[in-house]
Parts: structure tokens; sequence; C-alpha cells
């Protein structure tokens, strides 16, 4: 079996933040602080702190870096920061860049899928889905009747749909 290469750490100063959704990646970046919405409340995460284990509940991410601010919705999840590393698992996107009609087209989906679903891990991962996606239309003041007029199919679960970039071997292939 090969030997397992630990993740580099980012340059002294500086968090490499990952959120990583079940299905997919949504962002990889370097930051200055990362803010997190943890299950006892808000907590800014700074370089070369010490490790932490966090479970985090839905809310506002925010990650400032290079004098700006990137806000991200994620879900509840969970956080292990150390060594200047802070991945975040959770459902999550790009809170600018996520389109609140597509957003309610997944929600009557997933609300479909939790009925005709048996299973319990996956009735639980649906379950959080939903949770989320109620959580983005509520923080995004979602009215049915502003979107009455389009028509859109619902687009497949993808880093898109949440703001993010999609990873596959053949880009990473054309990068090299």
């Amino acid at each position: 079996m090969p030997e397992q290469i630990p993740e580099q750490a980012p340059v002294s100063g500086k968090i490499k933040v990952k959120l990583i959704c079940p299905l997919f990646p949504i962002t990889e970046t370097e930051a200055d602080k990362v803010l997190l919405p943890a299950e006892g409340g808000d907590i800014l995460i700074l370089p070369d702190r010490a490790p932490i284990f966090l479970a985090l509940r839905p809310g506002r991410m925010l990650i400032y870096r290079d004098n700006a601010v990137e806000s991200y919705l994620i879900s509840s999840g969970v956080c292990e920061f150390r060594r200047n590393l802070c991945p975040v698992l959770a459902w999550g996107g790009a809170e600018d860049k996520i389109d609140p009609h597509q957003i309610a087209l997944q929600l009557s989906l997933a609300n479909e899928a939790i009925r005709t679903t048996h299973s319990f891990l996956s009735r639980t991962e649906i379950a959080a889905r939903i949770e989320f996606f109620k959580m983005i239309l509520q923080e995004k003041k979602y009215r049915a009747a502003d979107y009455a007029t389009r028509q859109d199919k619902p687009l497949r679960l993808s880093p898109e749909l949440f703001g993010g970039r999609s990873y596959s071997k053949k880009t990473e292939k054309r990068k090299a």
C-alpha cells in the first residue's frame, strides 16, 4: 500500500480553508482568518491556534483574505482545525452566487426523495440537504411569486449550483 503524504500546511500567517460538501468540494483557498458558526456560538479561527474540533450549525461562514470577505452559507457539519488546515465538511455555497430559484427546485426534489427513500442513512443525508435548502431560502428572502415566470429545470447537484467550481481528473490533467 502506498504511503500517504499528509497535506502541506500553508505558509506562516495563513490558513488553508476547504469547504467540502458530501458529494463534491466547493472551494479551497488561503485566508487570514475564518469565522465559523459553531454549535456553542460563532468562533473566529486565526493562524497558528491550537487544534480544535467543532460541530457546526447552519449559518454563515466568513473567509477573510486580502482585505476582502467571502460569505458562504453552510449547513450543520464539522470542522477539524490543525496545523493551519481548516477543512469544513458541510453542505455550503457562496452566498452571492446561489440562485434561490434553483434551490427551491432542489428543495422540492429533496422533499420527494425523502418520501420515497427507505434507507436511514439516505434519509439522514436528504434531511440535512433539506435543512440547508430551507436555510438558504430564508436567508435569501425567497418568494416563489418573484420567480413564477421562470421555467428552469432543476440543475443536478453540482458545485456550480452552489457557486463552486467542478473538479475533475480531466481538468487537473489540463492544468499540468
